[in-house]
């Protein structure tokens, strides 16, 4: 009974906070770039957010790791967890309503959103995409993060083909080059393409790659870079940040 009562009140905070958060974007219209795959959607999305300011845009990101059916609209409405708290929830339900129905529609960080979205079952990019139509999308990879839920690996890009359909012929999509079945993913792209990686044949490749001591040198398509830090994921987030810098918005 207990249990029952649980899932009955986190259903009904679920359905509240989507349709806050659809109001939210119906009435703010901020450009929304989603950043989706099995890996590295963090690091992505500072960067994206960091090259978003330097080109003096107001914008933000999900906050932490919120990037699922409560996660998402948390992010979108820029409100905190609940946690299992059900007092908290009602708090953080009335923060929302007063954001939608605010008169003051000045808000900073509201032009850019950078938001995660992550998939662990068959249709849930379905839900997600019933809260927030994105106008740009990155894409990282898709690996075995959730295999079990999915028959193979082509049922999971089968989800992301439907985040690449959905996007207007005048958005922008990122592909990880390197990794193919998201490169695969460009034929169902109706907007304009980029792809990016390590690999010979990306739009936006990085080169000559080496590590120093106190972090990674190489270049994105003839620009040296210089990073602090070490692992190939960290490249691949400066080498899409450089691909939205080159961009209009």
């Amino acid at each position: 009974m207990y249990k029952n009562s649980n899932k009955i009140g986190k259903k009904c905070i679920q359905y509240a906070l989507k349709w806050l958060a659809k109001v939210y974007l119906w009435r703010y219209k901020p450009y929304v770039i989603i950043v989706a795959g099995a890996t590295n959607r963090h690091w992505v999305k500072e960067e994206i957010v960091k090259a978003l300011k330097e080109k003096v845009l107001d914008s933000r990101a999900s906050r932490k790791n919120f990037n699922a059916e409560i996660g998402l609209p948390l992010s979108i409405l820029d409100l905190p967890s609940g946690e299992g708290s059900f007092k908290n929830w009602l708090k953080i339900l009335w923060q929302g309503i007063k954001k939608v129905v605010s008169r003051q529609l000045s808000v900073i960080g509201q032009d850019y959103l950078v938001l995660e979205t992550a998939i662990s079952h068959p249709e849930d990019m379905d839900y997600l995409l019933s809260i927030v139509k994105p106008q740009a999308a990155i894409l990282t990879t898709i690996v075995t993060v959730y295999r079990e839920n999915f028959e193979d690996l082509d049922e999971v890009a089968l989800e992301y083909q439907k985040l690449v359909e959905i996007l207007p012929k005048g958005g922008l999509l990122l592909l990880n080059y390197d990794d193919e079945r998201i490169k695969n993913l460009s034929r169902f792209s109706p907007c304009r393409t980029i792809t990016y990686g390590l690999n010979d044949g990306a739009d936006c490749q990085a080169k000559n790659v080496k590590k120093v001591v106190d972090g990674q040198e190489f270049e994105i398509n003839s620009v040296p870079i210089k990073i602090n830090r070490f692992g190939k994921h960290h490249i691949y987030a400066k080498i899409t940040a450089h691909a939205i810098r080159s961009e209009k918005f």
